[in-house]
């Protein structure tokens, strides 16, 4: 039987919000509780929408996977906002997320219509949809990690939920902000939970076969050519010939291994939108400033930086959460905590881009 997504978020993060968003807010629980209810379904909607495509169903996995919060907290959503950055840490996060699921425009909409739907102020709407998107998100990210869930499985269960979310009775002004007439045009849009995500798996996951197989498929002349003159070699035999000389096989080369590339500092280490998990390109340069700091010895200084957009205090917690990864990650590597220096985190200013917002500066002090 399949999981109800809907269900599971109305009777736990959906049923806390309410009590905790309305004193946030400054909103009544009725209003905060009919705007839960419109904007829990939407968000599944959207994340229904991206999981259509195997391109989708892949950035969408890579959201779910790089959010930076502990599900077992999703118990306690008052602890959760109440703790460290609060809740405009979580605002400024669910921003990045809803830009990711939903675009600019969607989001501005959507919004608008939680606020004509339940009655309350929109910059109250918005500022729920931002509260609202990483707890969802980690619901769901609870769901990929106890089910063992990939790209693929994560699809099928989303694109599952047609029957359920036929059944929330959402608004038309709900849809509408996401681009449908209504609920039924937009659960008409995608594809079966069945054959055709089933389809869907097949196209997200052909990427790995090929890689997967492309190494024998560049030995396999070779290995033919083997075969051809073992059964040459076998057959001349068989005939008793006198004398046979076997053909020896061809000589194969080692693969050339590639030396990886060389750190040098200054060096900086990048963020996905929202998130403080460093990835593998960050852990390539990390290791690599930490064989500096190895052989060179001396202090290192860490610069978290931010842009001026959204909220400040949010933006500036998101840095400091930023820099300490990268700190630990260094000591992790060896390098001593004495010789990190740690920097407040700095305004990215003037026409950069948004990655150049997201990174910690790795210095010398």
């Amino acid at each position: 039987m399949s999981i109800n997504i809907l269900e599971l978020l109305n009777s736990g993060i959906g049923k806390q919000l309410v009590g905790e968003a309305g004193k946030m807010l400054g909103e009544s629980d009725s209003g905060i509780q009919s705007a839960v209810g419109s904007m829990m379904p939407a968000l599944l909607g959207g994340m229904m929408t991206k999981a259509a495509t195997p391109q989708g169903a892949g950035d969408l996995f890579k959201m779910v996977q790089g959010l930076n919060l502990d599900t077992r907290s999703l118990g306690n959503i008052a602890g959760l906002i109440g703790g460290a950055g609060g809740a405009g840490a979580m605002q400024s996060v669910g921003s990045g997320l809803l830009s990711s699921l939903l675009g600019g425009d969607k989001t501005n909409g959507l919004a608008s219509a939680l606020a004509a739907v339940s009655g309350i102020k929109p910059a109250s709407a918005a500022s729920l949809l931002s509260l609202g998107t990483p707890l969802m998100m980690g619901t769901v990210k609870k769901l990929v990690s106890d089910g063992g869930l990939d790209a693929a499985g994560l699809a099928k269960t989303l694109l599952g939920q047609k029957s359920f979310l036929q059944g929330a009775n959402i608004d038309p002004r709900i849809t509408g902000a996401l681009g449908f007439n209504n609920m039924s045009s937009m659960l008409g849009a995608l594809p079966n939970a069945t054959a055709d995500v089933a389809r869907t798996a097949a196209v997200a996951t052909s990427t790995a076969a090929v890689a997967s197989t492309s190494g024998l498929r560049r030995w396999l002349p070779w290995i033919l050519g083997a075969l051809a003159l073992f059964l040459l070699w076998n057959w001349f035999s068989n005939r008793s010939k006198p004398e046979v000389v076997p053909v020896p096989a061809p000589v194969v080369e080692a693969p050339v291994v590639v030396a990886p590339a060389v750190v040098t500092l200054p060096a900086s280490v990048f963020f996905e939108t929202g998130s403080a998990m460093i990835g593998d390109e960050g852990n390539a340069t990390l290791a690599g400033a930490a064989a500096i700091v190895a052989a060179e010895g001396g202090n290192i200084a860490l610069t978290g930086h931010t842009d001026k957009t959204g909220d400040a205090a949010a933006n500036e917690e998101l840095a400091k959460q930023r820099a300490l990864a990268v700190r630990d990650a260094l000591m992790a590597q060896g390098v001593a905590e004495s010789s990190i220096v740690m920097q407040p985190p700095m305004f990215v200013t003037g026409a950069v881009n948004d990655r150049a917002a997201r990174r910690v500066d790795i210095t010398r002090p």
